[in-house]
């Protein structure tokens, strides 16, 4: 426990014993205790954007994931989270390109947007190849057309607005448009994108009479990718899925994206256990939604497409995107 650091949060997974007393009272170090990583998020404290957090294809192995049995920690030598505890879901779309929260036109095109002037921050990742593009800031709206020579529309995007069916590391040439000139980049799909679904706020913990407290799990979590407290993620697989599960950071036959939270077809709520609201029996079984500030409906999809998308997801349909080697392309080609 000595590698435990002050303000994070911890999973607690030892499949040799159920009793954590145990290990908390262990004098060696041991790898039962795994970190819940902060990622990149995209958002800043005034920003309105659509939440999206960020990994690559490299520290999404970092993400622990959370099984029933397992336990979640927190550790601080001045704070307990009394005032309630806040879980972010995030869908998994795959692997992608860094660029998110594309917004979709009357004519099926796509684009981001500088809504400051300065940057497309909020759109497309610092850290990725998609950050050459903040050079055309002055342009205000850039536009993506193609990627690896397939047309980008409905079809091609999440609801989190990233490009989906793309193969895991592998590099596409992009066409991005600014204004009317396009401009040729090869870009790789080692993003690891996670898009906003929906959020709850919970309050249950225990103390374990030792330098952490367990941050108690509702039962009604659904599998998906939880980020707690605006400081770390985690993945959390019910009994549903543990068995189909493959154990590695993205698993296209696991259902992530299944909204927990109901609204009927007026977008009034109908559903959220987390405030004790269920009036299903008085509307039906109503319609997912993520109604939020986190959410500034961008993208021109409704949450019923988000299972439906993750279904299009993986890399069955990678090969729709292959860089043609034999096309000749007329512009320059940024690498």
């Amino acid at each position: 426990m000595d590698k435990l650091t002050e303000g994070n949060y911890y999973v607690w997974h030892n499949p040799k014993t159920d009793d954590i007393q145990k290990d908390l009272q262990a004098e060696n170090d041991t790898d039962v205790f795994q970190l819940c990583p902060a990622g990149d998020p995209n958002w800043s404290k005034d920003s309105f954007v659509k939440h999206t957090l960020w990994f690559t294809s490299i520290n999404d192995q970092e993400i622990p994931t959370i099984y029933p049995g397992d336990k979640l920690l927190y550790i601080s030598s001045s704070e307990v989270p009394f005032k309630g505890i806040s879980w972010e879901r995030y869908c998994d779309y795959g692997y992608s390109i860094g660029a998110a929260n594309l917004i979709g036109d009357e004519s099926g095109h796509y684009h981001i947007t500088s809504d400051d002037g300065s940057s497309f921050k909020g759109y497309l990742y610092e850290k990725s190849d998609t950050a050459d593009l903040n050079q055309y800031v002055s342009v205000t709206n850039l536009f993506l057309d193609k990627v690896g020579g397939t047309p980008i529309r409905q079809n091609s995007i999440s609801a989190g607005g990233t490009v989906i069916n793309l193969k895991k590391d592998k590099e596409y040439i992009c066409e991005w448009y600014s204004g009317t000139y396009y401009q040729d980049y090869k870009m790789a799909a080692n993003i690891h994108p996670f898009s906003f679904l929906e959020e709850f706020q919970t309050y249950d913990y225990d103390f374990l009479h030792s330098n952490v407290i367990e941050i108690k799990i509702p039962q009604w979590f659904k599998t998906g990718y939880y980020y707690i407290n605006n400081i770390g993620m985690v993945r959390y697989v019910t009994d549903e899925f543990s068995s189909v599960y493959n154990g590695e950071p993205y698993d296209s036959n696991v259902v992530w994206n299944d909204p927990i939270i109901l609204y009927d077809e007026y977008g009034n709520l109908i559903y959220d256990p987390s405030t004790k609201t269920d009036r299903r029996d008085d509307v039906g079984t109503g319609k997912s939604s993520t109604r939020s500030k986190k959410s500034n409906g961008v993208n021109q999809h409704t949450e019923e497409e988000i299972v439906q998308s993750q279904k299009m997801d993986g890399d069955g349909g990678a090969d729709m995107y292959d860089v043609n080697e034999d096309v000749e392309f007329t512009g320059d080609v940024t690498g």
